[in-house]
């Protein structure tokens, strides 16, 4: 623990250092581009500056602009990290799941430069993706440095987590419970990684307060939740925003699919994403940019209604422009802006009608904040005390509580980050966590029901084709067929990603299924095999499927972490 303390430690300086130097160059970049070139001064949020704001004079740049940072951006993702495309968060929940916490060092730095000429430019993502990260990445980069063991690297991708979150929204509490609750779906956390998870978050907390101030980054007047009668309002709010995150994630993912359909080379696509939201931005610039300053001004009721008609869903719209298109920033400030926009505009419809209820904006903003990115994200915990920390609105926790437990109710299953899981038995992080008595009692043979098929190739197969099929199946291994016809070798997606990154497309062909051969006949499984015994081999080997060698030296089927789940899960029912 003494030495868990150190790294967690290291960890919250670095996260909190990253989101320094990363807050600064956000505010250089805002200078000159966004005052300086297009004479647009954004509001900002009370807790950074003056929420006075003027529009853009020279609105006709903005398709420029924005298509400038997608292309510079984009060729920073594409040339040295493909993996920093989209929102930083889920790249880390998808390390900590299903990469052992394994985090490429280049990875922070491409993420903080490709963001920060995302955001910069006026893109609508948000600053806690590259500062979350940062931190994973170092988390991840320390676990190498001292050959730490998988699950204290997991512990300090979480780590790295919650101190570059907790650093940059001034929320060292809601940023540790952020990123013990973020990897899982359901009522799950990570509650063993909490402590070290809160000494980072303040370590990082307290470096970035020290140059920034002590501040909540939201200035609010007090308003505290005094007449239960309004519960009822608040149900309707909550469960208002429960609907509305389809909508956003749909839109989100959506525009995430047509992007990737497209026959264009990856690099230019983010450029293409800048200029449908510089379009957009020429008619409506309140969309680009964070955004954080429009809820300050709505917190103090100086929003026009058209306004707050349109800027929810064209936030939602312009954060998919800036990201799904393979740009690169965070999901959580662009949600917590529509959050708090919806609440604005909640107030000013509840306003009209019922005059008499006496209803401001204030309450509804910072409860809409809380509330949307609680049913967004399924944070509910993190969701609350973050937003109270950021704007020290305590005297609403109980309404705030009321709107995210409609909103989780009405939200369902959907979520922005896709790599969550539903709770630590679905996480290959925990597979071994669970029973092991009965996973020895359970038999290959018992799993293969709930197997895949297995893909063969053979060895003269070239990496275009390999990727091929890797790209239209869901396999993670394929079998290689030699000369005889019998069993050469595996081919890991892991190993062939790693080669696609060191090796130049002219040479895809020359590369064959011989080459990428990482495994032999000791990644083999038999049908009497307990699966205890496969899981230690899943995990010795780094594979997320094993081949079945059946009777007659014939291999039909794979075993995963997934069939082996389902088997346990059916061994109670029988």
């Amino acid at each position: 623990m003494p030495k868990l303390v150190f790294y967690s430690i290291l960890v919250g300086i670095i996260a909190g250092g990253g989101a320094l130097f990363f807050d600064l160059t956000l505010r250089w970049a805002e200078k000159i581009v966004m005052v300086g070139l297009m004479k647009f001064v954004p509001p900002k949020p009370g807790g950074e500056g003056s929420s006075a704001f003027i529009l853009p004079h020279h609105w006709y740049l903005f398709p420029l602009i924005l298509g400038l940072g997608g292309l510079l951006a984009g060729f920073l993702i594409y040339t040295f990290a493909p993996e920093t495309e989209g929102h930083g968060t889920d790249s880390a929940i998808e390390a900590f799941h299903f990469k052992k916490g394994r985090i490429r060092w280049r990875v922070p730095i491409i993420k903080t430069l490709a963001s920060a000429i995302t955001i910069g430019s006026g893109g609508s993502a948000g600053r806690e993706g590259p500062i979350a990260q940062i931190g994973a990445g170092f988390g991840s980069f320390l676990a190498d440095i001292f050959k730490l063991p998988t699950d204290i690297r997991r512990t300090l991708v979480v780590v790295g987590i919650g101190s570059g979150i907790g650093s940059i929204f001034r929320a060292p509490f809601g940023g540790a419970l952020f990123a013990v609750e973020v990897l899982y779906t359901q009522m799950d956390m990570e509650l063993e990684s909490l402590i070290p998870t809160l000494i980072g978050s303040i370590i990082g907390y307290s470096i970035f307060g020290a140059f920034h101030g002590w501040k909540p980054i939201f200035v609010t007047y007090g308003s505290r939740f005094t007449d239960p009668v309004h519960l009822l309002m608040y149900s309707v709010f909550g469960a208002f925003l429960g609907l509305m995150a389809y909508p956003y994630v749909k839109v989100f993912y959506g525009i995430r699919d047509i992007f990737k359909s497209l026959k264009i080379p990856d690099i230019f696509k983010p450029a293409i994403g800048g200029v449908l939201l510089g379009i957009m931005a020429m008619f409506f610039p309140y969309a680009a940019g964070i955004g954080y300053g429009w809820i300050q001004v709505a917190i103090a009721g100086g929003l026009a209604f058209w306004v707050m008609l349109i800027l929810p869903f064209a936030k939602m719209l312009a954060t998919s422009f800036s990201i799904s298109s393979g740009g690169s920033g965070g999901i959580f400030g662009p949600t917590i802006v529509i959050g708090g926009i919806f609440g604005a505009l909640f107030a000013y419809t509840a306003s009209y009608f019922f005059p008499s209820l006496g209803i401001t904006p204030e309450p509804l903003v910072v409860v809409g904040m809380a509330g949307y990115i609680s049913a967004v994200a399924k944070v509910p915990l993190a969701g609350l005390i973050m937003t109270m920390e950021m704007t020290g609105g305590y005297g609403l926790i109980v309404p705030a509580l009321v709107v995210i437990i409609f909103g989780l109710l009405t939200s369902g299953n959907v979520t922005i980050y896709e790599k969550q899981v539903p709770n630590k038995l679905s996480s290959p992080a925990h597979i071994g966590d669970f029973a092991v008595d009965v996973l020895e009692g359970l038999k290959v043979e018992d799993a293969l029901p709930y197997c895949g098929k297995a893909i063969w190739v053979s060895e003269g197969e070239n990496l275009e084709k390999i990727l091929n099929i890797f790209t239209t199946t869901r396999a993670d291994v394929l079998c290689v067929r030699g000369s005889d016809g019998k069993f050469s070798g595996l081919i890991s997606i892991n190993h062939v990603k790693e080669v696609v990154l060191q090796t130049h497309e002219l040479i895809f062909p020359l590369v064959l299924a011989h080459d990428l051969i990482t495994h032999g006949r000791e990644a083999l499984v038999y049908p009497d095999d307990n699966l205890k015994k496969v899981i230690q081999k899943l995990t010795e080997l780094d594979l997320e499927e094993l081949p079945i060698m059946e009777e007659g030296e014939k291999i039909e089927k794979v075993i995963s972490r997934n069939s082996i789940l389902i088997t346990y899960s059916r061994s109670f029912e029988a």
